[in-house]
């Protein structure tokens, strides 16, 4: 378990170092008039303290192909949608987010935050916090793939004994498998003799693990991503 943890420790810190660099100064000087913000559900399942960011990435370069849209920005938790407007038109603007997102998601997802809620989250906007815009969400999906390769290397640990070595090996291995898929670029969708996700895992444990550790994987693995009471 502390060998794990431990991975996935060095794996949060690398992220948070990258997290600072998209504290993007110019959000202060944004004009809070040009800037709508809207709450959404998207909290990664498997990693619920981070936004989804497969989901939210596509989401946030089709709202900048707006020509009423300047940027769209995702808060850390993924639970606040920031869009910064071209004029300030605000009713126009919140036509425009509400609609797009009820064309992608088929229903209703955002609501327009007011009062304090807006207060509350403009300052954590135009502040250092972290906030993702397009691309840049890309870190989340890595972070999310480090924490469900850590998740399923300590679910084998519960059953079999890994030494250092192989418990980081099998962290890393698991972790570049999800990453490859969580940020595939849209341009270079999955060839079709490329394997399912879960096989190119199914390989790695075979070339690392023993019998007992395979079936160990396999049982990890059933138990889905998401985390279970208790898990990280």
């Amino acid at each position: 378990m502390r060998k794990t943890f431990i991975a996935l420790a060095c794996a949060v810190v690398s992220v948070l170092w990258t997290t600072a660099s998209f504290a993007d100064e110019g959000r202060s000087r944004v004009q809070p008039e040009t800037i709508s913000l809207f709450q959404v559900p998207w909290q990664c399942p498997a990693a619920p303290e981070i936004a989804c960011g497969g989901l939210a990435k596509p989401v946030l370069l089709e709202l900048e192909q707006n020509t009423g849209i300047a940027e769209a920005w995702i808060n850390r938790a993924g639970t606040v949608l920031a869009v910064v407007g071209s004029d300030r038109n605000r009713e126009a603007r919140t036509k425009t987010v509400r609609t797009l997102l009820r064309e992608i998601f088929e229903k209703d997802v955002a609501t327009e935050l007011q009062g304090e809620a807006r207060t509350t989250e403009l300052a954590s906007f135009r502040s250092d916090a972290p906030w993702y815009r397009g691309a840049q969400v890309d870190a989340l999906s890595i972070e999310e793939a480090d924490i469900i390769a850590a998740r399923l290397v300590h679910r084998i640990e519960a059953k079999v004994a890994l030494s250092e070595d192989k418990t980081r090996l099998l962290t890393v291995s698991f972790a570049d498998i999800l990453k490859a898929r969580f940020i595939r670029s849209s341009d270079a969708p999955r060839t079709g003799d490329q394997k399912p996700r879960d096989e190119q895992l199914r390989d790695i444990a075979r070339a690392q693990l023993g019998t007992a550790g395979v079936s160990a994987f396999d049982e990890a693995l059933a138990k889905g991503e998401r985390p279970a009471p208790g898990e990280k």
